[in-house]
């Protein structure tokens, strides 16, 4: 019976204790709340622009040259011979050996 009383009593304590911290935090976050710190800044209202409907149509869908592929073979070569120069420059060079052979 002894040991009953002694978990009943230590979960009363426990439970106090948990109210108790939680009552105090909410005090202080209260109290934070309560002092203005910071105003918001207040912002002027600006009337919406008006927008062109074709402006706005060209610009959401521009004119494409037809032709700008033509050339685009050259640019590809050009990227694959550079793409060879600089993976034979990334290969790791033999090790050196310094001094007398």
């Amino acid at each position: 019976m002894g040991l009953v009383l002694k978990a009943l009593v230590a979960f009363c304590i426990g439970g106090a204790a948990m109210y108790g911290a939680q009552k105090l935090w909410l005090s202080q976050v209260k109290q934070q709340l309560a002092i203005p710190r910071v105003t918001i800044p207040q912002t002027q209202m600006k009337p919406i622009p008006a927008v062109d409907p074709a402006k706005m149509r060209a610009a959401l869908y521009p004119k494409i040259d037809p032709r700008i592929g033509q050339d685009a073979w050259r640019g590809t070569l050009n990227r694959q011979i550079n793409q060879s120069i600089n993976a034979s420059r990334m290969v790791p060079l033999p090790p050196r050996i310094y001094g007398p052979r």
